[in-house]
This record gives C-alpha cells, structure tokens and sequence, in this order.
C-alpha cells in the first residue's frame, strides 16, 4: 500500500491548491463560478488565485494554512482545506472578501455585485466558532485511495486539538455534488439544511440551483 506523508501546505503548494479551488468550485460540472461571475478567462482565475494565496492572508478559504496536502515520493496528490471561523477576529467572508476586492480587477468586483440578486439565494453564513470544511480535490492518478476523507480527518483532528471547545463542523455543496456529499457521509456528516433558488438565471453563473448544509458533531474533551 502507499504510504503517503500528510503535510501542512506551503507557498510552493499554491499552483496545486489553485487547481484543488478550482475543481471543487466546478462540484463536478463545468460551471466555474470565478469565471462566470468575475468574468475571467480560466487561466485570469489561476492567476488571480495564486496571486491571493501568496498573500497569506490566514482564516478562509483562499488560506495557504488553511489546508493540508498528501503526497507521495515528492509529488502533491490531493490537498483539503477547513478552517475555525472567526480565529482571526473577523469572519471569513470578509477576508475572502477584501482578498477579492484586492486582488481582482475592479470592473470584475462591479460584475460580481452586479450579479448578487441572482446568485445571493444560495448563500449560507458561516457559524463562527466552527469548523469550516472547504475545498478538496484528488489529482486524477491517486484517486480511489480515500484521500479526502483522510485529509479532512486529519483536519478536524488537528483543529479540534486547537480548540479542543468546538463541537461543530460544517460542509457546504452544491447538491449536485455527489461524490462529495458520499464523501462526508462516511465520515459521519448529516444534511441539515438544503436551500434552492427559483431564479433559472442562476444556472448561468453556478453549477447548481440547489445547496445543502452538512454537519457533524464533535466529542468534546
């Protein structure tokens, strides 16, 4: 069997972590949403991604220390990311947020505002003092190894002993997104929440009309 060494990502790490933001974004379709809301070219998204992880900014999504990686023999196989809400003062949404706004172009940041009556129906708040499972993604020669769900155990165990107080964590997918929902079933997480929106326009810019809140509870020390 292979042994694969499980590492906290690093900034030589950022052009697979783009990739693993940018497949998970897609849910198994071939809708990206940084593309079809920012309107970009893919390779405008890659570069404006990796661009936002190199500012270390800690605490979301687009954290480099957000996520842990798997390799094998030197080579980056999957990567997973998940977070404490709130850990730097503010929330996520806000980092990623101004991240944004930062980084990207401004007539990009006008679209995406442009573009909120349509798409704001399927968003969720996260719950501060969680954890926040985000994006996850296997390169195509690894897979069938349960990597993800390995890398996300490692995540939670690692989290859970900073803040040994939180009980809860959480996923969010589009229902579309099946092997991911599987995915964190096995590893004990439930549907709490599916939210759709009635806007067919919607299809234009994300990959799915409907979206689903999991959890899962922890044992507390």
């Amino acid at each position: 069997m292979d042994e694969f060494f499980i590492r906290k990502a690093t900034l030589n790490d950022v052009p697979f972590l783009v990739e693993t933001i940018i497949e998970a974004e897609k849910s198994g379709t071939d809708k990206l949403s940084y593309s079809t809301v920012f309107d970009l070219s893919l390779e405008e998204v890659r570069k404006y991604l990796a661009d936002m992880f190199n500012e270390e900014v800690d605490g979301c999504e687009l954290s480099v220390s957000s996520f842990l990686v798997a390799e094998l023999d030197g080579q980056v196989a999957a990567a997973a990311s998940a977070w404490i809400e709130g850990s730097e003062g503010i929330s996520s949404s806000i980092l990623k947020g101004n991240l944004l706004s930062y980084i990207l172009p401004k007539k990009c940041i006008q679209k995406a505002t442009s573009l909120n009556p349509v798409i704001r129906d399927l968003h969720i708040e996260y719950t501060p003092d969680s954890i926040q499972v985000g994006s996850a993604y296997v390169s195509e020669t690894f897979r069938g190894k349960n990597l993800c769900g390995l890398l996300i155990s490692k995540q939670l165990k690692f989290l859970s002993q900073i803040r040994p107080d939180i009980s809860k964590v959480f996923a969010q997918l589009f229902e579309c997104n099946l092997p991911s929902i599987r995915m964190c079933e096995k590893l004990g997480f439930k549907t709490v929440m599916k939210i759709e929106s009635a806007n067919e326009e919607v299809l234009h810019y994300l990959p799915f009309n409907k979206k689903i809140l999991m959890t899962k509870e922890l044992f507390i020390k």
